[in-house]
């Protein structure tokens, strides 16, 4: 009988009253850990990053990472004649599980960019896009630096991701012709309310 009595008042209470419970996929904040180039062959590409981001601080989750560095650009713009894609890799059981997410942008590299990293868009192209293109998403041979930066690795385009390990990589060209590849390992937490 008393074996009985547990499930019962568990079953016939208004509410438990507990924390919640975090599945493995929700929403989340992402940060980066690591920024380089995956330039096939170990060529040169007109376009490339060279950044680095402050720790993250999973205590303030909200807080955002700040960035160092630069993105530069010789020789060839990247407009929204350009494609792009994005490809995700996963950690999983000690190995990366390669193209778990393939995103790809056969015309407007330069519109996907700024609509789905908002953020880093802002903070990198956008004062210096204003003043010289006159409204045109193109993103100019040049240098574009920051330092100490907070940016936002927001990706309002995809509000729910696995949590873990990722390694993001960025390629955009123009044919057959690749102007950037760019990677950077990064996480996904959960996101706090």
């Amino acid at each position: 009988m008393k074996i009985l009595l547990v499930p019962l008042a568990l079953m016939c209470q208004q509410a438990i009253h507990g924390k919640r419970f975090n599945s493995l996929v929700g929403p989340y904040v992402a940060y980066g850990e690591l920024f380089y180039s995956c330039a096939p062959n170990n060529t040169t590409l007109p376009w490339n990053w060279y950044l680095r981001a402050s720790h993250f601080n999973p205590y303030k989750p909200k807080e955002l990472q700040l960035v160092t560095g630069n993105v530069t650009g010789v020789n060839v713009p990247i407009d929204d004649s350009c494609w792009a894609k994005v490809i995700v890799d996963l950690w999983s059981h000690n190995q990366w599980k390669e193209n778990a997410f393939i995103l790809n942008f056969k015309n407007g590299a330069c519109h996907a960019h700024e609509d789905n990293m908002p953020g880093f868009y802002e903070k990198f192209f956008k004062m210096k896009m204003m003043q010289e293109t006159k409204g045109r998403c193109i993103l100019k041979p040049g240098v574009y630096a920051v330092n100490n930066t907070p940016v936002d690795w927001t990706f309002p385009r995809v509000p729910i991701v696995p949590y873990g390990r990722y390694r993001f990589r960025l390629s955009a060209g123009k044919a057959e012709n690749v102007y950037a590849c760019v990677a950077a390992d990064a996480r996904a937490v959960p996101k706090p309310e």
